[in-house]
């Protein structure tokens, strides 16, 4: 019987995309966590199935035929072909991003042979192949491979990525070196995949686990590779970026994806051992982020405290040393801050045989410029090997031009500014609260008033860094003070602006480095304009004539003559708005029309070329088009374009027998057919390729574009910097105005005088007691503080040292007055915690603690705070401690210039202050309220109101049974320790009292004997001891 199908007159482009057979591949595993075990299960159970399903096969031997398809049947699959091939033509140029089909440059396997029908091919497909030869270049990474609109990741990268991600991983070989047996089970590579759109979202979250992640891209189109290319169907691909978490400083529209508040540096270290467990330390450490560069070079002891504190300021995320060249304290130093932060900490260890290597590294880097030259060869060797092992890094990820520019490079120890140490920031809270280490709670929550990051990131320095020179701190004051009395229309625009920003440092940075892309440099142009043009309206005269601060007035000078210097606005000219802003839509005309041809200063030949090239090329489809009108007899015929298809002939489906063979359908409808000639295709195939080509050279003068605005790298940073000195101003002041602050009058001797004073963290989460200090190095220089349990002796210590660190670093305190001098460090002691990792107990890391206040108060003008010296041993050896310790503060040359605060619970310490004229002694206000009742035989501990306030004199009981009721231990228990605890004190103030008497009497028989050594006075202190 006849088909009664029609046979087309002419090919059909559906013809090219005959959906292949498909293959029956071993389910994806269910579950979200997958190892090899899991894998090799499945494949061997695949094969089983197939096994068996081979014993149940059709056999033309024993069973009849099956019936032939009716005509009807035969219709309705053509029609459906026709439909689907339609799809496949609107969509040949993009397939979709949802899809995971495999794409075109996977070779079809050939059909299993009789002898080998379930066993897989061991030979790969050229993609395979590919990324196999990718990955054994790049062993180190994780490799995101571009493969369509997709980026895929094979074999054990899937596995890690499926793992973290939480998406399905297609099974497959997943070893590529070694091969397993179930790998042989399988023709392809394992691999799970993302679609493009969302690449960096769920690269933020590889990284955030610590991963190497590289990125590789295709390196050319099917435009360009079907003109250029004649050997190979496969598309070229290279490594076109590398990732870690510390070297990820993309841009974000929304600017609140990625945090960049932490400073995320990568450092650099060098350790030499010194006599006496001292080593001496070399390290470098760079923001790529900020392109700061902070170098120092320290002698440690053996507790490597000098090591924390930088650790602490700087926040590394990665670290470098050469293998074995750390000590095994310094090892346990870094463990240990590694296992506090809550970010994971990449490790990149160097063969020490480098290190030779290292030593000449910087010569031919630094050769060029004559004033960086200069700078590094003023260093030390160990200095140039650390930045030579940062520059050698970071240039697999093109960030290493930072190191090429001195003003980059800053010394942690600077001049005129305190350090606090790893200790003081701790115990202080200066950075996160010590409950849950989170920022909450902490001076800097409290003083975060930026309006931008950059001036986050350089209040965040402020604070860890307090200024000790007095003339600095009162400009700050001053400024302060200025921008309260005349917060003017000019001031508060710019405010207002910045308020708005995004992260200019960030992107400068990102220019730097040559990433930036058009719509974030767009933004940043735009940005710099609107300040520019603000400062310039207002002019000078008028900016400067309402300043009384010398701060200000330098800050906006620096400004005034930047703006005038930069002219944003020429920048900003060359650039079309309309399409800068625009980069979501499919097509490139955000890379086409990003630039005004007409005022663009740049070299632009390439566009030109191509644009002649692209112009004779639909010249020459408007003559096809007039051949075209003439053979239909169609004058008005156009090109028209359906479904993404441009330049198509339509003609209407009676009028398709008249169409030449050679012509291609490409789609149609039931009233019309499309078609191109082959001379269309022909000019279509020349037109996407030099399309391409001034896509490239629209991406090249892009470049040019970048680095021409990168020659005024140094003016555009001075300019942030000022910004971000103005909104840390600003936040100061929003700090010192909104809380009804004070300013303090600061003095050249040491001293505290503060009138209701209160602690600034906690009256903003509860309601304070004010308090009143008074202390002079020249009077009474030392304060023990005893109290109840709880009482506030903690509280009102750390907030005499937040209100010296606020006012150093130019901050209005909490008081209705007060008057400081200005210290060059401040030293604590205070909490207790073992460290497990160091392995050091509660009462070590205590005395550790003690040692370094020990060793830093000999520099004198330190504020020194000890809490509770003593507490982590036994009572004798506690108390004979406290006393030494506290006597050797008073006795250190340095005492006098030096203010001492010491909380203690035992009394007897209370008796240095007869000894040393200089100690005073106070207690935390308290009310005692006895429990008894009338008739009651038996006594009760007594309940105790905290009153808060600092009161003269010494409090005998720490009242810790209170705490005990406070946490809720049963009063049965109290009432029994209370009982221990009374015959307990009974007994002892016995012994004393019976040893006192025997001392009074065999004192007064030598006073009676004449005995010059001894004299009333010493014998009326014993009588007092004993009332």
């Amino acid at each position: 019987m006849k088909s009664s199908q029609p046979k087309p007159s002419q090919p059909s482009i559906s013809r090219f995309f005959k959906p292949s057979p498909k293959k029956e591949t071993p389910k994806p595993p269910k579950t979200p966590e997958v190892d090899q075990d899991e894998l090799r299960q499945d494949a061997l159970n695949a094969e089983l199935a197939i096994q068996r399903k081979s014993q149940f096969q059709y056999n033309k031997s024993q069973s009849s035929p099956p019936s032939q398809p009716t005509t009807d049947q035969i219709i309705r699959r053509e029609n459906y072909k026709e439909k689907l091939s339609q799809v496949f033509n609107s969509k040949v140029e993009k397939p979709p991003i949802d899809s995971d089909n495999d794409d075109d440059e996977a070779e079809p396997t050939p059909p299993p042979t009789k002898r080998q029908k379930t066993k897989a091919t061991s030979k790969l497909t050229p993609l395979d192949q590919q990324v196999k030869d990718l990955k054994l270049q790049h062993l180190d990474k994780i490799l995101a491979i571009q493969v369509g609109y997709k980026y895929k990741f094979y074999c054990q990268d899937a596995v890690i990525v499926h793992k973290i991600l939480n998406i399905m991983l297609v099974p497959g070989k997943l070893n590529i070196i070694d091969e397993s047996p179930t790998d042989k089970l399988y023709n392809k590579l394992a691999y799970c995949s993302i679609p493009e759109p969302r690449l960096h979202i769920h690269l933020q979250r590889l990284l955030d686990k610590g991963l190497k992640i590289g990125i590789v891209d295709q390196t050319e189109t099917s435009a360009i590779k079907s003109v250029e290319s004649k050997s190979s169907n496969l598309f070229k691909r290279q490594l076109s970026n590398v990732f870690t978490k510390g070297t990820y400083i993309e841009y974000d529209d929304s600017n609140n994806q990625i945090n960049d508040k932490k400073l995320d540096s990568l450092i650099s270290i060098l350790e030499t051992p010194l006599n006496d467990n001292m080593v001496h330390f070399t390290m470098v450490s760079i923001q790529p982020l900020a392109g700061e560069i902070t170098y120092d070079e320290f002698e440690d002891d053996f507790l490597r405290n000098e090591l924390e504190t930088r650790l602490l300021h700087l926040e590394p995320i990665e670290f470098m040393y050469f293998e074995d060249n750390l000590s095994e304290l310094t090892n346990r130093t870094l463990e240990n801050f590694i296992t506090s932060n809550s970010q994971n900490i990449r490790i990149n260890k160097i063969p020490f045989l480098k290190k030779n290597f290292y030593e000449s590294y910087l010569n031919d880097y630094v050769l060029d410029d004559s004033n960086l030259f200069e700078f590094i060869s003023t260093k030390s060797i160990n200095f140039q090997i650390c930045c030579s092992i940062l520059i050698d890094y970071l240039k697999e990820f093109q960030l290493d031009s930072s190191f090429k520019i001195v003003s980059n490079y800053l010394n942690f120890v600077q001049s005129n500014h305190m350090i606090l140490n790893s200790n003081s920031l701790t115990n202080l809270e200066i950075f996160t609260n010590s409950t849950n280490n989170e920022q909450f709670g902490s001076l800097l929550w409290l003083m975060d008033h930026t309006r931008t990051k950059f001036g986050y990131r350089l209040l965040r320095n402020w604070i860890s860094k307090p200024l000790t020179n007095r003339e600095e701190i009162e400009k700050r004051f001053d400024a302060v003070e200025n921008i309260q009395s005349n917060f003017n229309h000019f001031l508060e625009n710019l405010a207002n602006l910045l308020k708005n920003s995004p992260d200019l440092e960030k992107i400068l940075n990102r220019l730097h480095y040559g990433k930036v892309k058009r719509k974030e440099l767009y933004i940043f142009l735009l940005k710099f304009e609107e300040i520019t043009n603000l400062i310039i309206k207002f002019g000078k005269y008028e900016i400067l004539n309402s300043l009384k601060s010398s701060l200000l007035e330098d800050l906006f000078q620096n400004l005034i003559q930047i703006s005038i210097d930069l002219n944003i606005s020429n920048f900003i000219s060359m650039i079309n708005s309309q399409y800068a802003m625009d980069d979501q839509h499919s097509n490139d005309d955000h890379i086409l029309k990003y630039f005004n041809l007409n005022t663009l200063r740049i070299n632009q030949d390439e566009i030109i070329t191509q644009d002649i090239e692209i112009s004779s090329i639909k010249d020459q489809l408007q003559e096809e088009l007039t051949r075209v009108k003439t053979f239909l007899k169609r004058p008005s015929l156009d090109f028209v374009t359906s479904s993404r298809e441009p330049y198509l002939i339509e003609v209407r489906t009676g009028l398709v027998k008249i169409i030449p063979k050679d012509w291609v359908k490409i789609n149609g409808s039931k009233l019309v057919s499309r078609f191109r000639t082959p001379k269309t295709i022909e000019l279509m195939k020349l037109l996407q390729y030099h399309n391409e080509l001034y896509l490239n050279a629209c991406h090249s003068v892009f470049q040019k574009f970048v680095r021409k605005l990168d020659e005024n790298y140094s003016n555009l940073n001075q300019f942030i910097k000022n910004l971000a000195k103005f909104d840390c101003l600003l936040s100061i002041t929003t700090t010192s105005t909104s809380l009804n602050y004070k300013r303090p009058t600061l003095v050249d001797k040491q001293i505290i005088d503060i009138s209701n004073g209160r602690n600034p963290i906690i009256e903003q989460l509860n309601t304070y007691v004010p308090n009143d200090i008074k202390m002079d190095s020249s009077l009474k220089n030392c304060f023990i503080i005893t109290g109840p349990n709880m009482g506030g002796k903690s509280s009102y210590v750390k907030q005499v040292a937040l209100m010296v660190i606020m006012a150093q670093c130019g901050c209005f305190i909490p008081c209705d007055s007060a008057t400081l001098g200005v210290f060059n460090s401040i030293l604590t002691r205070m909490g207790s915690k073992d460290d497990l990792i160091k392995g050091e107990s509660t009462f070590f890391t205590e005395m550790s603690q003690v040692l370094n206040v020990l060793q830093n108060s000999s520099n004198g003008k330190s504020l020194i705070i000890l809490d509770e010296v003593g507490r982590g041993t036994g009572t004798v050896d506690g108390i004979s401690l406290a006393s030494s310790i506290l006597e050797y503060l008073m006795k250190e040359s340095t005492s006098k210039t030096n203010l001492i605060l010491f909380i203690t619970h035992f009394p007897s310490i209370c008796k240095l202050s007869k000894k040393y004229g200089k100690i005073e002694n106070y207690h935390m206000g308290y009310i005692e309220t006895s429990q008894n009742d009338d008739g009651d035989d038996k006594k009760k501990w007594p309940k105790v109101t905290f009153l808060y306030n600092l009161v003269k004199g010494i409090s005998k009981n720490s009242y810790g049974l209170n705490v005990a009721k406070l946490a809720s231990i049963d009063d049965e228990i109290i009432n029994e320790a209370f009982k221990i605890s009374q015959n307990r004190q009974f007994e002892v103030e016995n012994r004393a009292k019976v040893k006192n008497e025997y001392k009074i009497v065999e004192m007064f028989q030598k006073i009676m004997n004449d005995d010059k050594d001894i004299n009333v006075e010493q014998l009326c202190d014993v009588v007092d001891e004993l009332d």
